[in-house]
């Protein structure tokens, strides 16, 4: 009989320790870590763990199932795989293995504009069964292209990512060397040294760059001048101006992602989105705001 579990990692603690152990220490605190002080991190988990169910133990059981649709789409679970900015620092081809595993247990799969991996490969690997988070640009031209570039993928979900009106302050990864440009200390070498698989993986597939925004990177740019450029690029801070214009042009479902209030939520239905996401971001932007339990109870009730 298979066991519904791991038997190594019956536990997701369990996991997070093997995890641990098997990539460097920067590249963890990166996947990991919040800003500032990890306060909202915190929160996010203790006010999570707060919550509370409720057993009826002389109720009929019929059985359960996790099913749940959503925009047309019958998923086997009510979860799915967050978007992460350059997720290959953690697992080389990290992306594609999360997009096939997505589509192999049928729950959804958002690929971030900073990822390591295309819109094209991941659409390749899903037959565009996965949804496109948009850090929108300064420019138009740029925004509009990576539209038509996930339009074409065949996506039909655009998460518009309102919570990052600028990049958050994280002194775990400035300690680490991974601000821009990045610093290789003798200790993340230690590091490195200290996880073999993962060097040899990386050593393998390359050194993890942007690749959405290779096309449109001047390809003599040092890592200076590229910590300069995704600055400059990506400070174009969502409006409710900006949300209509896309809202326009774009043909599939759209959703907000980073809503934290009922009066955001209020102006999502107003512009015809189709769904939003309550999040604080994992805590990484902003330490002094709610946890996203918390923001939720009370969009969900109104």
């Amino acid at each position: 009989m298979k066991l519904p579990y791991n038997i190594n990692y019956p536990a997701i603690e369990d996991l997070r320790e093997r995890a641990r152990q098997r990539v460097p220490g920067f590249a963890f605190e990166y996947l990991e870590g919040g800003c500032n002080e990890n306060i909202n991190l915190h929160k996010n988990i203790a006010e999570l763990r707060e919550v509370e169910l409720k057993p009826y133990y002389l109720n009929q059981y019929v059985g359960t199932d996790m099913k749940t649709e959503l925009f047309g789409h019958v998923y086997d679970a009510p979860f799915g795989i967050s978007p992460i900015g350059l997720q290959g620092l953690v697992w080389p081809n990290a992306p594609e293995i999360l997009a096939k595993a997505a589509v192999k247990h049928n729950i959804p799969f958002i690929l971030s504009t900073v990822s390591t991996a295309s819109i094209e490969k991941i659409s390749e690997l899903t037959e565009g069964k996965f949804w496109f988070q948009l850090y929108h640009p300064a420019e138009e031209s740029l925004r509009d292209d990576l539209l038509d570039r996930a339009q074409a993928a065949g996506c039909e979900v655009l998460v518009l990512l309102s919570d990052v009106p600028t990049f958050g302050f994280r002194p775990h990864d400035i300690r680490n060397g991974l601000a821009m440009p990045p610093r290789m200390t003798l200790r993340n070498m230690l590091q490195i040294l200290g996880s073999p698989t993962w060097a040899l993986s990386t050593l393998y597939y390359g050194q993890p760059g942007f690749a959405n925004m290779k096309k449109y990177m001047d390809k003599s740019l040092n890592m200076k001048q590229l910590g300069l450029y995704m600055n400059k690029t990506f400070s174009g801070r969502l409006s409710e101006e900006r949300v209509k214009l896309i809202r326009d042009k774009w043909k599939g479902k759209l959703i907000l992602k980073g809503v934290a209030s009922e009066e955001d939520t209020e102006k999502c239905i107003k512009l015809g989105l189709d769904g939003i996401i309550v999040s604080n971001h994992g805590g990484r932007q902003l330490d002094a705001g709610e946890s996203s339990v918390k923001s939720l109870e009370p969009i969900v009730e109104r």
